[in-house]
């Protein structure tokens, strides 16, 4: 089930109920929101610009429920009143619509959460603000998190692990000849944390791999960009085999140009320049024996991504 522009329909007679929002990231609180939504339920997208915790079409695979997106650019020049008047036109059978207690749609941002009970006879439901461990949830502030590394809490608001996705590419090869082999990812659209090495898992197609990651200029080689990952074990089977700890050995250049994801656990430290291949080497091999352990003792992470739970 893919995501639908709302412009580009006409009537949707199934729809009862809706939640309206910008659900950048899909976090605990924007979840929350979900939960009042009935059998006949969706959800409206305000795509902005700034979008980049779930880009694209990853928003659909957080939820059940029909996603219908709008371009802010689209229905900034409407007020309030006209664009409950398009939703109700799409949605004739509307008898619920929930937001936000920070909602606020129209020009100028002039009609607030409270106006929708002067357009709509149906049902109005206002959510106050969600916290989690005491801290409010918002999407500005995980992203923040993100920036400064601080994956473990900007993790608990998500509810899940921040993952990003991209297109696997040829990297220096100097890390297979000299160093440790890993994948290279092209990444457009997603927020990028804080440069430094990660512990990590990386989903290539069906299967999921214990992994460490480096995001950062490669300041010790070439001075380029990357977006990096070493894969140390497929985790689906490593329940039942004896397998190796270096799977991106095995990796085959036949899957260059499909696509991975990687989820972010800890940040394990900054990057920084050495001042040899040798010294770097040397770094690298404490941050797997890091990063091994860490994955040997939150194997419950791993349930949580493959199966979907909520931390």
């Amino acid at each position: 089930m893919g995501m639908k522009r709302l412009l580009s329909i006409s009537q949707d007679s199934s729809i009862t109920s809706i939640v309206i929002g910008k659900f950048d990231g899909l976090h605990r609180a924007h979840r929350k929101l979900f939960s009042y939504l009935d059998g006949g339920g969706a959800i409206i997208v305000i795509h902005m610009a700034q979008e980049n915790l779930t880009p694209g079409e990853m928003k659909q695979e957080f939820t059940s429920y029909p996603i219908f997106t709008i371009e802010f650019d689209a229905i900034k020049h409407l007020s309030g009143e006209d664009f409950f008047s398009l939703l109700l036109q799409n949605f004739p059978c509307l008898q619920k619509i929930i937001v936000g207690y920070d909602f606020r749609c129209g020009k100028n941002r002039s009609f607030g959460a409270e106006d929708i009970q002067r357009v709509f006879k149906g049902e109005v439901k206002i959510v106050p603000e969600i916290h989690y461990k005491g801290r409010a949830i918002h999407a500005t502030d995980i992203r923040q998190l993100l920036m400064e590394g601080k994956i473990y809490e900007a993790n608990e608001l998500l509810g899940r692990a921040y993952l990003i996705e991209g297109k696997i590419i040829r990297g220096q090869g100097l890390g297979k000849k000299k160093l440790i082999p890993t994948i290279n990812l092209d990444i457009h659209t997603f927020l990028l944390p804080k440069d430094g090495v990660y512990c990590s898992y990386t989903q290539i197609k069906d299967t999921l791999y214990s992994s460490i990651t480096f995001i950062g200029k490669r300041v010790t080689t070439d001075h380029h960009f990357a977006v990096e990952t070493h894969l140390l074990a497929p985790m689906i089977l490593e329940e039942f085999y004896h397998l190796p700890d270096n799977a991106s050995l095995f990796f085959s250049e036949a899957q260059l140009s499909s696509y991975a994801r990687v989820h972010f656990l800890k940040y394990l430290r900054a990057n920084r320049k050495f001042s040899s291949l040798k010294d770097l080497r040397k770094q690298i091999n404490v941050d797997l024996l890091e990063a091994k352990v860490f994955h040997r003792e939150h194997r419950s992470l791993f349930y949580n991504i493959w199966f979907a739970r909520e931390y």
